[in-house]
């Protein structure tokens, strides 16, 4: 285990020690409550150019992810990314 010096989404700064499968964990939640978080923006009609923008990197992150890490399905991301989250 390594210890790295890492930023969550909230930009809060803290000393972590993780492996990859942890971090991977970590950024497929931490993608998924902002994706979730945008999308009730969108319901109410809040979204800005913005959001929108960083609703389209967020689901393309994770589907880099499950594209790249054999053990995603079985790590959370075994639905449909673009369906549960449309762009």
């Amino acid at each position: 285990m390594r210890t790295n010096l890492c930023y969550n989404m909230s930009m809060q700064r803290s000393m972590v020690a993780t492996d990859a499968k942890e971090t991977l964990l970590d950024l497929i939640d931490e993608l998924t409550i902002a994706l979730e978080d945008l999308q009730k923006q969108e319901i109410r009609g809040e979204l800005d150019l913005y959001g929108e923008g960083a609703k389209a990197v967020y689901v393309q992150m994770l589907e880099f992810i499950r594209e790249r890490w054999e053990e995603s399905e079985a790590n959370g991301l075994d639905f449909n990314i673009e369906e549960r989250f449309p762009i």
